[in-house]
């Protein structure tokens, strides 16, 4: 499925969706009854914490039967055609390409929405489902039980991503209509709102702040730069028209590749894995670091031979 391509929304087979019996049968795959005893369990989650940063995120991972759902509900959203402003779970987007939108010597504002996911409660889980796909209140209600943790969209779903979007559609765009309005570009990468052209102004700012509360959001980390500032995009540093990455990341990288001769090979090579997925990452911001990856795989070859 992951292969075809995307379809309009109404060509979606949760559309207009009326029978429970239809989804656990032709969607899923299972019993209904299956279905219901899943949705009902309140141990269908693995919650955990990780470190990012200082900071620990909680995440809020589903088990492996509960997984498989996500996982064909996921593959369903994935292909509902989206608005060209979303850079975030899209095929061949990422966080670079939200970045590259706004490149140049251009104003720029930004801001975050914070605590994103918890914020997407089961109601506005239930009003996609119900208002915007069209289905029925008992299915909307089942597929809304099934796809969220405590009454909001799980943080280590995989179907959170996609889910917390069309959940938030409304917000998105109503911002998406304020940019058109001003003549600037603007951007979504799941909670990171950017915007930059001559009407990315503190004004601007302003009243996309108040969209953002009026749809009961709450927004922080705003940024406001002129035209000749380098500003920090998705993690991108931009610098007029040239993209590149933080010194403090070049120099993470650079770092853990000189701690490499401190491993015995097996870890060695575990940690060159790693380090390789970061170089590929700021290869397609930055061609410079196109050396450390050639050097990174030579290093893997070589360990490769001691193990």
């Amino acid at each position: 499925m992951a292969s075809r391509k995307s379809y309009a929304l109404d060509q979606s087979p949760l559309f207009k969706l009326t029978s429970r019996k239809r989804l656990a049968n032709d969607i899923f795959n299972v019993e209904l009854a299956y279905l219901e005893k899943l949705a009902a369990n309140a141990n269908n989650y693995r919650v955990f914490q990780i470190k990012q940063g200082q900071k620990l995120r909680q995440v809020e991972a589903p088990k492996v039967v509960l997984e498989r759902i996500h996982r064909r509900l996921f593959a369903l959203l994935e292909r509902i055609e989206k608005p060209d402003y979303l850079h975030s779970g899209v095929k061949g987007r990422s966080y670079i390409s939200n970045a590259k939108v706004h490149t140049g010597h251009v104003p720029l504002v930004k801001l975050d929405l914070k605590k994103f996911y918890p914020s997407v409660d089961g109601a506005r889980v239930y009003r996609f489902f119900s208002d915007t796909l069209l289905c029925s209140s008992d299915v909307s209600g089942l597929l809304t039980r099934l796809c969220t943790f405590q009454n909001h969209v799980p943080t280590g779903s995989c179907t959170s991503q996609l889910l917390a979007f069309f959940a938030a559609k409304p917000l998105f765009d109503e911002l998406n209509f304020l940019a058109i309005e001003a003549g600037v570009h603007g951007t979504v990468y799941v909670d990171d709102l950017t915007w930059s052209g001559k009407g990315a102004t503190p004004a601007f700012l302003w009243r996309a702040k108040q969209v953002v509360h009026r749809h009961g959001f709450i927004h922080h980390k705003d940024r406001c730069f002129v035209a000749h500032d380098k500003k920090l995009v998705t993690g991108v540093l931009l610098d007029g028209n040239r993209m590149t990455v933080l010194p403090s990341k070049e120099y993470e990288l650079w770092k853990n590749i000189q701690a490499l001769g401190n491993f015995d090979p097996a870890e060695r090579l575990i940690a060159i894995n790693s380090l390789i997925g970061s170089a590929v990452a700021a290869c397609q911001i930055d061609a410079r670091f196109l050396l450390r990856l050639q050097r990174l795989n030579r290093l893997k070859a070589a360990t490769m031979t001691e193990i």
